[in-house]
């Protein structure tokens, strides 16, 4: 068995995330610990929908949750032989691989949002667009003035950009062309141009933090390339909150690295039914589609 660990990113949150890993007895000393790292009162804002979408709540928030459980899995004996996240995720994986401190990962994503959010332009967001291939979505998205944000697949992708014109082409792409629109819950264009400042700002707070030795590589949702050293993983960490992230890419490398198995930390299962979508064959499940992490834990056995 080979073992990539998946860490989801914004959007994945819920307003259950917290009290259900609380109520895991291998879970919530790891989770608990985090709590200190917040500028926030983490049970109080992860249970209201409108504060736990917020970019300086959401990002902090989803890196502890997936921090908590990979602590509870490496106590139980869990390595990983890859680690991948997706956008925010990727910090979280830096958990996974051991580069990077639960406590410390906590920090860097408050320091993440922060940079993010004094970059971004108002009346920004994002939206993720299912059914309309790659080639002719780009198309759109430069007639419009948008950016093609994150590549999930040849047919489903992200477009960042002002709010006002996504909404305004949306229902046009829904009757003409028979896509699936949704309008994600995040305010800020990540992964693109707009937000160039806060990779700059951002590279900074990475070069001051403290960095492990690297216990399993950190597929870069870039390009999927392998990261392994610290002045990699400031790279990639740094430049892709303002440059388009092809997760496609990402889990087709890990498949070639050799992963026959996915689990994903969570919250949620987003990134599991991709896998599945472009690997059928393959196990992947999340750990929230399990009772309790000691059926994940059967289930990794």
């Amino acid at each position: 068995m080979s073992l990539c660990i998946l860490c989801p990113g914004q959007g994945s949150q819920t307003t259950d995330m917290l009290p259900r890993l609380l109520a895991e007895p291998l879970i919530a000393s790891h989770l608990s610990a985090l709590f200190s790292g917040m500028p926030f009162d983490a049970l109080a804002v992860a249970k209201n929908p409108e504060l736990n979408s917020m970019n300086s709540h959401a990002q902090p928030l989803i890196v502890a949750v997936g921090a908590a459980v990979t602590q509870a899995l490496k106590a139980q004996g869990i390595r990983a032989d890859l680690s991948a996240g997706y956008s925010i995720g990727e910090l979280t994986a830096h958990v996974v691989a051991g580069s990077v401190r639960p406590l410390d990962a906590i920090t860097l994503a408050v320091q993440r949002a922060q940079c993010m959010d004094h970059a971004a332009p108002a009346a920004y967001g994002m939206m993720a667009v299912k059914g309309i291939r790659l080639e002719k979505l780009q198309s759109i998205a430069q007639q419009h003035g948008l950016a093609v944000a994150i590549v999930n697949d040849e047919q489903h992708a992200v477009l960042a950009g002002p709010t006002a014109v996504m909404k305004s082409i949306c229902k046009a792409m829904e009757r003409e062309l028979g896509a699936h629109v949704v309008h994600l819950n995040v305010q800020v264009p990540s992964h693109t141009p707009w937000l160039i400042d806060a990779t700059v700002a951002y590279r900074t707070a990475l070069q001051a933090a403290f960095w492990n030795n690297f216990e399993c590589p950190v597929l870069s949702a870039l390009d999927g390339s392998p990261v392994e050293s610290r002045t990699e993983a400031i790279d990639c960490l740094a430049r892709q909150i303002s440059e388009p992230l092809n997760w496609a890419r990402t889990l087709d490398l890990a498949a070639e690295m050799g992963a026959t198995v996915y689990f994903e930390v969570g919250p949620g299962n987003t990134l599991t039914r991709m896998v599945r979508e472009r690997f059928p064959n393959v196990k992947a499940r999340s750990l929230s589609e399990f009772q309790t992490l000691e059926g994940a834990l059967n289930w990794l056995n």
